[in-house]
């Protein structure tokens, strides 16, 4: 018989909720695929539209495979697997008829399931992870399965100590290979160069960079954090890149009174880590850090999977290493950029006062602060300054570092994140990718010193942070950039919004956190605590395994349901016993009836009407004016007269 995929609610639903899972990954060319072939199918089914032979699905099928190596040239990783597998559910779906389609693609959806769990642990996909696998599970059992939601149910409370067992227990092993995103760019999405707009296109996104739980913070608002995560050093104008350096050794300054932070990065494909503005020393608990100059550091390996690092730091800390002739290199000025340079030179003979002319370049003159200012090319310095004056972040670093050098003060560009979230009630701040930004350093006063020329044109920015400033509309942006006392209007429930969303975001972080912690040290140190206090812990898990024991023993108990006229009989049966009267099986029940009421005369009208009431329920099948309860009722009333 031809089975029907949507004919099947719960197999269906949950298969769907497993895709989604997986399309929220993936490039939307694939989720567009596979969302369609749905679409395609349910139409197939309920309109009967035309379909895809086996064949052609088949051929598809191949076609993906070959996409997903010629765009990732593997399909080990995070993007590849999600690619195939979703647009392989998707196809095994249109073929679906048979019941061995409907064990290959409940297998499809295990599968998802499970790959989703491998790559996020975010506690928002629990739930929906939870639904899928019970659908998938019940659409399994057979139809003769009595009760097949209380049967799943209590599958999965037998399988709670099991899995709590194997995550304690189980060795954690990370295989590098397998755990990659498979692609050449993560999700944070920095290199190590700066071209115009590309700071901006990262800001465009509102998702997760990482969290950060400070210790002992003196800086009360976001818009004193600073993230460093490269250092730029080469000049062209509006584009800056890095110049390699060798690892600085550096050393360990561990418990010299400096302030601490921990920091949970998302996974990026990538080995950049974003210290806090004054670090000494970043930190892996599992894994190398390379220390590069300019208080840049790097991971031995790409970050594939959400990673925590501790970081020591200082806010009065000064870097006070001296400038190489890199730091004044620049590219060829003209035009009105060599006019102004030239003029300025002239007119200031100190490096403060020609910083002072430099910023009143970027005040005095009607700057906008925007994530679209158009295309500009690598040295298009005038047509960014003198005529549409209109750039992000990158734009005024690159602009204000190249014009500094040229007045002959050393300059760089630093890129990284400015600002976050702070969550009141888990005590940590959400630094998402809309915090994404890029200022610039001087060398003056023999030491580097951060000045951000994006602050002058748009404060409001760094007083309400990037989230927020990004999340108003653009005519918002360029109305009130310079109004730093300007404050969106508050909703009704703004407040309570703000306070729930708080609340998710500390439950996940401390859900992800706990994950991410307990690693091979953590169970090594879990096990040592077992050994140190070993009679107690036999006497815990003898206990547990008790309660396991009784536990089974009550879940697949059987129990039988009695019917009206079985449970009157019981209750005569139990009476009987006491007084001596047991039952044979072989006995009628009417016989007994009769000879409990020889025995006991007293006892003989209720009995009559007892088995009045059995005759016509068991034997002619009909309904009786006698209710159970009043004949329940007058037999206990009738054996305590006889007591």
């Amino acid at each position: 018989m031809k089975k029907e995929f949507f004919a099947q609610t719960y197999f269906s639903l949950s298969v769907v909720t497993a895709m989604i899972m997986v399309a929220v990954e993936v490039t939307p060319w694939v989720a567009f695929l596979g969302m369609g072939l749905l679409v395609w199918k349910w139409g197939t089914e309920k309109y009967h539209w035309q379909g895809m032979s086996r064949r052609f699905t088949g051929f598809l099928s191949i076609l993906l495979l070959g996409q997903v190596l010629f765009q990732y040239r593997t399909i080990v990783g995070q993007d590849p697997s999600y690619t195939l597998l979703l647009g392989l559910s998707a196809l095994r779906v249109m073929d679906y008829s048979t019941e061995r389609d409907h064990k290959f693609v409940a297998l499809l959806g295990f599968v998802l399931i499970s790959v989703k769990a491998l790559f996020s642990i975010d506690i928002y996909w629990v739930l929906p992870s939870a639904f899928a696998f019970w659908g998938i599970w019940y659409s399994l059992l057979p139809a003769q399965t009595p009760s097949k939601g209380k049967t799943l149910w209590k599958i999965f409370l037998l399988s709670v100590p099991m899995a709590v067992t194997l995550f304690f227990a189980f060795p954690r092993v990370v295989i590098p290979w397998a755990m990659s995103r498979g692609s050449t760019y993560g999700q944070i999405g920095f290199t190590e160069d700066m071209n115009p707009g590309r700071v901006a296109e990262i800001a465009g996104s509102s998702q997760l960079a990482f969290r950060a739980k400070i210790d002992r913070l003196p800086l009360k608002q976001s818009k004193d954090l600073y993230w460093r995560g490269s250092v730029l050093s080469s000049s062209r104008g509006l584009v800056w890149r890095v110049i390699p350096s060798m690892p600085n050794p550096g050393e360990n300054i561990r418990g010299r009174g400096l302030n601490t932070y921990e920091v949970a990065i998302e996974p990026t494909s990538q080995n950049f880590l974003f210290a806090l503005e004054g670090t000494q020393m970043l930190s892996l608990e599992a894994g190398r850090v390379t220390t590069l100059n300019h208080s840049v550091y790097r991971t031995g390996r790409p970050i594939v999977a959400t990673t925590v690092y501790q970081g020591w730091w200082s806010p009065y800390f000064k870097d006070m290493t001296l400038p190489s002739v890199n730091d004044l290199k620049t590219p060829e000025f003209k035009g009105r950029v060599l006019e102004w340079i030239t003029a300025a030179n002239k007119e200031a003979a100190t490096p403060e006062a020609r910083l002072e002319l430099l910023r009143k370049l970027f005040t005095e003159n009607k700057f906008a602060y925007t994530l679209n200012p158009g295309i500009y090319g690598a040295n298009d310095l005038e047509e960014f300054l003198f005529e549409r004056r209109k750039g992000f972040c990158e734009h005024f670093a690159g602009a204000y570092a190249t014009l500094a050098r040229g007045l002959g003060i050393p300059a760089r560009v630093v890129v990284g994140y400015q600002g976050g979230r702070f969550n009141p009630i888990g005590d940590f701040w959400r630094i998402s990718q809309r915090d994404a930004h890029a200022w610039t350093e001087v060398f003056i006063d023999k030491s580097w010193k951060r000045i951000d020329p994006t602050s002058w044109i748009a404060p409001l920015r760094f007083e309400i942070g990037g989230e927020d400033f990004f999340a108003l509309s653009e005519s918002d942006q360029q109305a009130f950039a310079r109004q730093i006392d300007w404050r969106p209007p508050e909703r009704n429930t703004s407040l309570l919004w703000d306070r729930a969303t708080f609340l998710l975001e500390d439950l996940n972080y401390r859900w992800s956190y706990f994950l991410m912690e307990f690693d091979r040290s953590s169970q090594d140190s879990f096990f040592a605590l077992l050994g140190q206090y070993k009679l107690l812990s036999i006497v815990g898990i003898s206990f547990a395994l008790i309660i396991f024991f009784f536990l089974v023993q009550n879940l697949f108990k059987t129990r039988v349901v009695l019917t009206e006229e079985q449970e009157l009989l019981k209750t005569v049966q139990e009476w009987g016993t006491q007084h001596h009267l047991v039952r044979p099986s072989s006995e009628p029940p009417l016989q007994y009836f009769s000879r409990v009421g020889r025995q006991f005369p007293q006892l003989q009208e209720v009995l009559d009407r007892i088995s009045a009431y059995y005759d016509q329920k068991v034997y002619a099948g009909n309904k009786t004016a006698e209710s159970l309860k009043d004949l329940k009722k007058d037999w206990k009333s009738a054996v305590q007269k006889k007591s």
